[in-house]
């Protein structure tokens, strides 16, 4: 038999050993890690995007980010939230640019009205009933047209006026495009696609077109790190590309 002794000293070497080796391992993960870190703000997108176990890190790296910063205007499931107006991005809808890296990067980086200096900041939504440019039967009329466009009409005659005013006395194509397609200039939803960020009800188109809005995104610029930022993008595009199927 070995002796008592001995055997306890076996067993401490052992012990040592495993943790020498779970440290080796940790340094060699923290190394890879540091390795795809760098290559993943380093690279053009298009790059980052060729690269699938980059692209699986990135993923990784965003979600907690995610739910610690972005989940509690946007959802845990990328949802949105209607009431602070707060858009899906799960949708494929985006406000600003096409859904690309660099697009969401940089409003990311920047924020929505957020007082940076280059945050998205062109136009915001203006209060045509508080302003007096149409009275409160035009805007009414202006919603039903709207409503129009993604749903069946129940005023025809509520449609053809707020066509017309669409078009002439509210302006509302000079944002939103003469076909309400939306324009990614200056962060106008589309009106066809249901890509509502105060919600699609009448109640809430009203208010909306009667009151304005003034959305904000905060500038993440200097409250994350770089690969954070490029991780989220990288994210939130994957999520808009499988939305767009």
């Amino acid at each position: 038999m070995t002796p008592r002794p001995q055997r306890g000293a076996l067993l401490r070497l052992a012990a040592m050993a495993m943790l020498v080796l779970l440290a080796l391992a940790l340094v060699l993960l923290h190394a890879r890690n540091a390795r795809r870190s760098a290559a993943l703000v380093r690279l053009a997108p298009e790059a980052v995007l060729r690269d699938p176990n980059l692209v699986r890190y990135a993923l990784g790296l965003a979600k907690p980010v995610y739910a610690a910063h972005c989940a509690r205007c946007h959802g845990a499931g990328l949802t949105g939230a209607p009431a602070a107006g707060a858009p899906s991005l799960g949708a494929g809808a985006w406000l600003y640019g096409f859904g690309e890296i660099t697009d969401i990067e940089a409003t990311i980086l920047y924020g929505i009205r957020s007082g940076h200096p280059k945050a998205h900041n062109v136009t915001d939504m203006p209060a045509l009933g508080r302003i007096g440019q149409l009275s409160p039967a035009e805007v009414s009329d202006v919603v039903e047209y709207v409503l129009s466009l993604s749903r069946a009409a129940s005023d025809a005659g509520a449609v053809r006026r707020g066509l017309a005013l669409y078009n002439d006395k509210g302006s509302c194509y000079d944002c939103h495009s003469a076909d309400a397609s939306g324009n990614v200039d200056y962060g106008a939803p589309p009106l066809t696609a249901h890509a509502w960020l105060y919600g699609g009800e009448r109640r809430s188109l009203y208010d909306s077109v009667f009151s304005g809005r003034h959305g904000l995104c905060p500038a993440w610029i200097n409250r994350l790190q770089p690969v954070e930022i490029r991780a989220l993008a990288v994210y939130l595009h994957a999520a808009g590309r499988r939305a767009a199927g």
